[in-house]
């Protein structure tokens, strides 16, 4: 049963701040999840303390959560703790059961390690093209076969016909050259856009990118059921360039990802554990977007507790695509769970054990924002 639930936090950079569940049963196993955000809106912790809450006294299995609460699929906030909720119950489960988390989601012969690839955004304070260009080279040095970078600060859709806008693309694309010319093909080169392009301009990009080598362009403008039309152009010259389309970071549940599938919006989707709304979800995601001969590679720039789980996902999905990692941002990434995530020229070991295989180093947590509840003081 359910004794415990407790949200723990970390600020490890000025822009970033990891954020975990811990819950715990009455025999003091504890499963993991872990909802990191951009922002917080108000009322969010307290709405983490009332999930945790509901479940006190309950079994401890994601059925409990599915059965007591509906995925809210129009709140990405509060999806990210119905998510990370899922995924500390299904550590919890896979321990049970005495099984890894990837063979509890079904992985019959798991990888012992999974390919990645690295995102060097958080990592690269220095903005300039030969700051984009040495974390690249780092990255290169350390074995990832591909790397990503995101080059267009400061561009928005509404600015990008404008010569304010048209300056930040020229810019974005300096970047592009310099890591491209400082990598000179000892990786792949992957271009995230984070939704800043207009229709127009994300069509005018393709001859950019290409003729700069880029393989891989990931969310280039709005995700709709209205935009999909206009991705699928985008993704018509990007494979014609050579280039993959990718996207749909935060969508949740099959019927957010449905449109951009059955649409062909895309040639890879990215679900991601902390917004898809559970990883047996993520399971159903990608096995209907394999059907539908759209790849899959977990959108994973998080933090440790959400790695390890993105891991144990991509071994039960088999998936030959690498994985996100989040390069570099802090050395806690390597210090704040027992054992520590492991990496090995370019790929991530998973973790031996039961469930999720690591526990967290509260000791290491800032002070934490919910203080424990216990099953009695629930039902009172």
């Amino acid at each position: 049963m359910i004794d415990e639930a407790q949200l723990y936090s970390l600020r490890v950079s000025d822009k970033t701040v990891w954020r975990f569940i811990a819950v715990t049963c009455a025999d003091r196993r504890q499963g993991l999840g872990e909802f990191t955000l951009d922002a917080v809106p108000d009322g969010l912790e307290a709405w983490v303390a009332e999930v945790g809450e509901s479940l006190l006294g309950h079994e401890a299995t994601p059925a409990c959560l599915h059965d007591l609460l509906p995925l809210p699929c129009g709140d990405l906030a509060k999806a990210a703790v119905y998510s990370a909720y899922d995924q500390a119950l299904c550590d919890l489960a896979a321990q049970a059961r005495e099984q890894s988390l990837a063979a509890f989601l079904g992985a019959k012969n798991p990888a012992s390690s999974i390919p990645l690839y690295a995102n060097v955004n958080r990592r690269t304070r220095d903005r300039s093209p030969e700051g984009f260009a040495l974390s690249a080279a780092e990255a290169a040095a350390q074995g990832f076969a591909a790397v990503k970078i995101a080059p267009f600060d400061s561009l928005d859709p509404k600015i990008c016909a404008t010569p304010v806008g048209q300056r930040a693309i020229d810019a974005g694309l300096e970047r592009v050259a310099a890591v491209a010319e400082r990598l000179n093909g000892a990786a792949g080169l992957m271009v995230d856009c984070h939704w800043r392009f207009s229709a127009e301009a994300a069509e005018a990009l393709i001859g950019p990118l290409s003729s700069l080598g880029v393989s891989w362009l990931e969310c280039p403008q709005e995700e709709s059921v209205e935009a999909v039309d206009a991705l699928r152009r985008v993704r018509n010259l990007a494979n014609d360039a050579g280039m993959r389309l990718a996207g749909c970071e935060t969508m949740i549940g099959w019927e957010g990802f449905r449109p951009f599938v059955e649409g062909g919006a895309y040639d890879v989707v990215m679900p991601d554990v902390k917004y898809a709304g559970g990883l047996a979800a993520i399971v159903e995601i990608a096995a209907r977007a394999s059907a539908a001969g759209v790849g899959v590679s977990l959108h994973n720039p998080s933090g440790p507790v959400a790695h390890l789980h993105s891991l144990h996902v991509s071994a039960a999905l088999e998936s030959a695509l690498p994985l996100e990692l989040q390069f570099d941002e802090s050395p806690l990434f390597n210090s704040i769970t027992r054992p520590a995530c492991r990496f090995e020229g370019g790929r991530a070991l998973l973790p031996d054990g039961r469930g999720l295989g690591a526990a967290l180093d509260t000791a290491r947590m800032d002070q934490p924002a919910t203080k424990p509840r216990t099953a009695a003081a629930g039902r009172n």
